[in-house]
C-alpha cells in the first residue's frame, strides 16, 4: 500500500522555518522514525536564529546539511562546523543538551533532521555524538541514479553511519528518464520528495509525488521510483514496536519516564 502525506509548514527552534512531514497530526511517528524536518530557504529570516541549547533523551538524531552550514554544540563538550554535504549523528540517550546554529549570516541553508527512537534497553546509553565528513559518504553512480549512503547499504556498499538501531539512510538523485531506483523493503519504509516530480512503484500499485512529500511504502517486497532531474530521501527500519510516551524533546516509554526526564532537565542532570 502507498500513502502520501502532505508536509506541514512549521516554526521550532528559534523561529526555524521547516517543512515537517513526521510529527504532525496526519502521521505522528513512524516507526521507529520519530521527526522529519527540512530546513531549506534562501531567505536568512527563516534559518537564521538557529536552534539554541535545548535538551534531547532516549532518541538520536541526524542532521544532514546539503548546503550551507551550522555549527554545533553540546553538554557533552563536542563542537563542530557542519558543512554541505556532511552529517551530525548524536545519540542522546540517558540525555544531552545540544545547539544547532547557522555558520552563515545569508545564502542557501538547505539540510535534513531526522529522530531515531531507541527501544527501551538502550534509551538511557551513554551521550555520544560523531562528525560525518562528506569524502566519507560513499555514492553509487548506476544507470541514471546517484545514491548517496548515509546509512545502512545499496548495492552492496555501507553507509558510514553505525546508529544504535540500524536504520538506511539514502540521498537519491534521478539524473535521466532512465534512471530507475529500486530497494528491497523492511519494515518502515518511507520517501520523501525534495526535488522534482516521482512515481513510486510497489506490488500493483502507482503514486505520483512531488517535492515536500512524503510517501509511506506498506506491504510488497520491493519499490521501484522513477522520475527526470527528481531527488528524494529513502529511509527504512525495522519498528521497534514498544510503548511510546512522547513530548517536546523527550521520546520515552512511559508518562513516568517523561516526568523524569523533565524534573532531570530542571536539576541540571542531562548535562
Amino acid at each position: 500500500m502507498l500513502k502520501k502525506i502532505k508536509g506541514q509548514t512549521v516554526q521550532d527552534g528559534a523561529g526555524v522555518k521547516l517543512n515537517r512531514t513526521i510529527a504532525i497530526p496526519s502521521l505522528d511517528y513512524a516507526d521507529p522514525f520519530f521527526l522529519l524536518d527540512e530546513f531549506r530557504s534562501d531567505n536568512k529570516d527563516d534559518y537564521i536564529a538557529g536552534f539554541p541549547m535545548h535538551p534531547h533523551r532516549g532518541i538520536e538524531t541526524l542532521t544532514y546539511m546539503v548546503e550551507g552550514s551550522f555549527i554545533h554544540r553540546d553538554s557533552q563538550g563536542n563542537e563542530g562546523s557542519l558543512q554541505a554535504g556532511e552529517v551530525q549523528w548524536m545519540t542522546a540517550g540517558k540525555g544531552i543538551l545540544h545547539e544547532e546554529m547557522p555558520a552563515m549570516e545569508d545564502g542557501h541553508l538547505w539540510g535534513y533532521q531526522i529522530w531515531i527512537n531507541l527501544p527501551a534497553k538502550l534509551k538511557m546509553v551513554k551521550p555520544k555524538y560523531r562528525h560525518i565528513k562528506s569524502e566519507d559518504i560513499p555514492v553509487v553512480h548506476k544507470d541514471g541514479v546517484d545514491v548517496k549512503i548515509i546509512s545502512g547499504a545499496y548495492d552492496k556498499v555501507n553507509g558510514p553511519v553505525q546508529s544504535y538501531y540500524p536504520i538506511t539512510y539514502l540521498d537519491v538523485r534521478l539524473q535521466n528518464e532512465n534512471g530507475v531506483f529500486t530497494k528491497e523493503l523492511q519494515g518502515t519504509n518511507l520517501i520523501y520528495v525534495h526535488s522534482g516530480e516521482l512515481s513510486v512503484h510497489s506490488g500493483d500499485e502507482a503514486l505520483a509525488a512531488g517535492a515536500g512529500s512524503l510517501v509511506i511504502v506498506e506491504g510488497g517486497s520491493e519499490v521501484q521510483v522513477t522520475g527526470y532531474q527528481a531527488g528524494f530521501l529513502f529511509l527504512a527500519g525495522e519498528p521497534i514496536n514498544e510503548p511510546v510516551a512522547r513530548y517536546g524533546p523527550f521520546v520515552m516509554n512511559t508518562p513516568e519516564e517523561i516526568r523524569q526526564a523533565f524534573e532531570d532537565y530542571r536539576d541540571g542532570k542531562l548535562a
